[in-house]
Order: structure tokens, then sequence, then C-alpha cells
């Protein structure tokens, strides 16, 4: 039973919370992440007592030089997490319905007895979708489906399923971008057989990932940020949830 996690940014993140949130209900998924959660330790390992769970990243880059089929249409994923789309890997790929292209394969290898969790925001999505879905689909972030509430002052949120809240999240994450992957992670664990308190639970105690957000010290009051977010949308996204921690104050972004 794969469940994979597509889409341009936020896959490492949203995989990780997956992983977790299998671990915390005691399904001992493997996984294949492309970062460390600081919760393992680890980047992958095998499924654990015969768990037949594996999360992976599902990543649209070409698989090889003699196969330029993205990566994920050999994933056959029972559950699939689509995160967003934009255009990237603009070495490979000439423009976002090339891309779009890519995805639609992936949606044809989903079985009619499994699950899309898509981000009901993205109309790049909603356009993949629109060229043939046979699969369930459950939306998060967008009018129907999963939303999440306005966190409070100390970050934690609401979750709420067609309108009633079924659930809340505490933590330390910063920013929209993580409470719409701890809405898509919901969704898909609640179709691998996790109940929606649970799975709240876990992600109260995800810990993130390395180098997402990752404080590396204080001095002199200021702290220390290190980030892995890399294109345009991502930085802004990511700069936009600590300028929500933090107020007015003064935000030095340096970018590599």
């Amino acid at each position: 039973w794969v469940l994979g996690v597509a889409g341009t940014h936020g896959k490492t993140t949203t995989a990780s919370m997956l992983a977790w949130g299998l671990e915390y209900a005691g399904l001992g998924a493997g996984f294949l992440i492309g970062g460390v959660p600081q919760n393992f330790s680890v980047s992958a390992r095998l499924p654990q007592d015969g768990s037949p769970f594996f999360v992976i990243e599902a990543d649209e880059y070409d698989t090889a030089f003699f196969d330029k089929r993205s990566k994920f249409v050999h994933y056959r994923p029972r559950t699939a997490v689509l995160n967003n789309l934009e255009y990237d890997h603009a070495d490979i790929f000439p423009n976002l319905a090339a891309i779009q292209t890519q995805f639609h394969h992936l949606v044809r290898t989903i079985p009619g007895q499994g699950l899309i969790v898509c981000n009901g925001r993205e109309e790049s999505l909603q356009t993949v979708l629109a060229q043939g879905c046979w699969t369930p689909v459950e939306n998060f972030g967008g009018a129907e489906g999963w939303q999440a509430g306005e966190p409070d002052g100390n970050g934690a949120f609401d979750v709420l399923h067609h309108g009633q809240t079924v659930g809340r999240i505490g933590w330390q994450l910063l920013g929209e971008h993580n409470r719409l992957n701890a809405l898509a992670v919901i969704a898909a664990a609640r179709h691998a057989g996790v109940s929606i308190q649970v799975a709240c639970e876990a992600l109260s105690q995800f810990q993130n990932v390395k180098r997402r957000m990752e404080v590396k010290g204080c001095v002199r009051g200021i702290t220390v940020y290190d980030d892995f977010a890399h294109p345009p949308p991502a930085i802004a996204t990511t700069v936009a949830g600590l300028r929500q921690k933090v107020g007015g104050a003064r935000i030095i972004a340096v970018l590599e």
C-alpha cells in the first residue's frame, strides 16, 4: 500500500508528517524521503513487522536518461497526495502543460479503490483531474472538504471537515503551507485507517525536517533559521509564515 506525496514543493515535509502519523498509530510504515525527519533521524527504512504501508515522495522529475517518464508513474500509489503544481524543472519541461501531462499519467495509475487527496486551491491540479480521473477525490484547503482554522497565538489550529470541527493540532511549525500539509496528511492517513484524532495527536508531536525552518541558534537576540525552500513561491510562503510569527520584527533573508 504505497502512499505517494506529489507536488512542486512541500513533498519532503508532507511525506515526513505522513510517515510519522502512521508510525504514531502503530502501523510501522516504511518510507523514502528526500530529507531527514527529526522524529526518525533517518531518511529511509523498510516497513516494520510486516506492515503493508510505504510512504514515498512522488517526484515528477524524469526517471533516467533512457526513461523520460516522471519517476512517480512507477510507484503505483493507492493513496496519492497532490499538494500543488507550478512550473518547475525548466531543464526538462518546456511549460506547465508538460508537467500536467505527467501528473495526468500519475492519476491514471491510481486504482479505483484508492484515494486522491488534492489541494482544492490549485487550478493547475483541477485541470489535471479534468483530463480524466477514475479515483475518489478528497479536497483540502478550498471551500469544500478539509479546512484549517486560523491559528492562535501559539500556532494551534482547528481541523474542519465539511465545515465541522473534527480535531485540533498544537505545534510550532510556521505558515499556512504547513497547515495545508497537515490537512493532506490527515486525509491520507485516514484512508490508511488512522483516525482523525490520532492523526492530530501525531501532528502535534511532529518535529519537522532538518533544514525546514530549522533553528540553528540565537545570539544577542537574533534567531538564525536554515531553510531549504528554493522555488520563489516556496520562499515567499516561508517568509510569510515567519512574518506571522515575529510580527513587525526585522527579518534578514539571505538566499543562496
